[in-house]
Order: structure tokens, then sequence, then C-alpha cells
């Protein structure tokens, strides 16, 4: 069994990938400073690179990202690594990722 790089954030919140000209809304359900799985019927062939724009904190916000498919799942979704990750959401996804690790403090800090 292979264990992960990067401890993994379960939330799920929505992405649009993109498909020749197309964007198509699909839901993440993980996501780590090296990828994502997004929840979509009809997932892309293992090696496609595929743009996205993820939905992160703020209802409002999308944060962009380039990546490869590395996993893909038919009826279930797709596994992707990121190769280009906009700085301010691999910020928040280490933000989270501290949060969420065992052992570690939140500031309630007023």
């Amino acid at each position: 069994m292979r264990s992960r790089k990067d401890q993994r954030i379960e939330l799920i919140d929505e992405v649009y990938y993109e498909v020749g000209r197309t964007e198509t809304l699909a839901r993440w359900t993980d996501i780590s400073r090296n990828g994502i799985f997004v929840q979509t019927m009809r997932p892309l062939p293992v090696g496609d690179q595929v743009k996205l724009r993820i939905r992160l904190g703020k209802p409002d916000k999308y944060y962009r990202a380039v990546g490869i498919v590395r996993h893909s799942l038919d009826f279930v979704g797709m596994g992707v690594e990121f190769t280009h990750l906009h700085p301010e959401a691999k910020g928040l996804i280490e933000e989270m990722v501290a949060v969420t690790s065992p052992g570690s403090k939140v500031s309630t800090n007023s």
C-alpha cells in the first residue's frame, strides 16, 4: 500500500474543471498541498492535463490550478496532482492542514 506524501483535508466544496473550452461544475471531497479529488461521473483519463478553479474559504473565492490526472474511476471521480497552484490557495491549504493536524492548537485570540 502506498502512503500519502501530504495530509489530506476532507471537506466538500465546488470545483470547475475545464475540458476543451467547456467548464464543468463538480465537487471536491479532499485536498492536500499536492492534489485534489474531484467527484464527477465522467472523469478524465489518467495522464490528461486539467485546468481547475477551486473554491476555498469564502463562498465566492475561486483559485486557479493546473494538474495531471493520476487516478480515474468511472462514475466516481479523479485524483489530480497539482503542477501549478495559486500561491494564496497553497497558503490556505497549509493553514487548514495545520489546524486539522493531530495535536495542533487552534488560536482563539480575538
